[in-house]
């Protein structure tokens, strides 16, 4: 893109409220099965008059919208931002406001004390990942998105190889120790370990649809702490989330994971639920064993891409 193009497109922060042009292109970006929700989060947020998680920057060209790109802050020091969408531009043009309009939603998002910014795509969109490297993003790992039907519930409480405890004994300071552990030597997305400390790693967790301390357990096996299950609940589609499975080193090999997978899929037939999703890396082969063993069927698969403002 030659100097003088350049010059004449300048990048602005909008409010979401007030500035709908810029929204509705930015918008665009969202996945259409989550469009009306989130329309819906937003209107219900303007009449609220809660302060936004928003952050909405445009891009003009000569009083032309000519891009737009949104970016929601999260709970745990997070943000997940969507692809610019652009209006009337040329390729080199989107790569160069691609790198513009992050340089200063970065700006934009460590001021709110963000850590982490992500995003998903698809992998096989060669288009979506240059976008992405213009932005900053480095690929972080690609997410298999599986699910387990009520029919692959199992009949009965399982028999567990250790003794449980659910998250309201369970200290906060206790948890964070057991779930640093269990990131020792992890499959799951590698590169974002230490990227956010553990505390706010676990903040974002728990922000996840809807925390029930009954479905967050801890796992005691001869008197120690060896795993932990963290799973929340999705009353809107009537569906359970595990959020995170995790087993200290020492523990691992012995099934402990599959008997905390097995119990995840136990009390969402208490809850009644029809399903229990999931994410893993598709690197960790061991827990995709893991998970197949238990019933679960891959439905997706997208690359993460981070960005890390620490």
């Amino acid at each position: 893109m030659n100097a003088r193009a350049a010059s004449s497109i300048t990048i602005s922060r909008c409010d979401p409220a007030q500035d709908k042009l810029a929204l509705a292109l930015a918008a665009s970006a969202w996945p259409e099965e989550e469009r009306s929700s989130r329309w819906q989060a937003r209107r219900e947020q303007v009449q609220a008059q809660q302060a936004p998680d928003i952050v909405l920057l445009a891009a003009h060209r000569d009083d032309q919208l000519v891009a737009a790109s949104l970016a929601q802050a999260l709970p745990g020091r997070t943000a997940v931002t969507w692809l610019p969408q652009f209006s009337g531009l040329d390729e080199s043009e989107q790569l160069w406001v691609t790198s513009q309009l992050h340089g200063q939603l970065r700006q934009e998002l460590i001021a709110r004390g963000v850590h982490l910014v992500q995003g998903l795509e698809p992998c096989d969109n060669s288009r979506a990942a240059d976008l992405r490297k213009a932005g900053g993003f480095s690929h972080a790992a690609d997410l298999l998105y599986l699910t387990a039907e009520a029919e692959c519930f199992p009949p009965a409480a399982p028999a567990l190889p250790f003794a449980t405890e659910s998250y309201g004994p369970v200290a906060a300071e206790r948890l964070r120790r057991l779930i640093d552990r269990t990131y020792e030597q992890t499959l799951d997305c590698p590169q974002m370990d230490g990227l956010r400390d553990t505390g706010d790693v676990i903040a974002g967790y728990r922000a996840i649809g809807e925390f029930r301390p009954h479905l967050w357990r801890v796992a005691r096996y001869r008197e120690s702490d060896v795993g932990c299950l963290l799973m929340n609940a999705h009353s809107d589609n009537n569906h359970a989330e595990i959020v995170y499975v995790g087993i200290v080193p020492e523990a691992r090999g012995r099934g402990f994971g599959l008997a905390l997978t097995r119990l995840a899929l136990w009390l969402a037939r208490e809850m009644g639920c029809e399903r229990v999703v999931l994410a893993v890396d598709a690197a960790n082969n061991p827990a995709i064993g893991i998970y197949a063993t238990a019933g679960f069927c891959q439905w997706d698969r997208k690359a993460v891409w981070i960005q890390s403002l620490r």
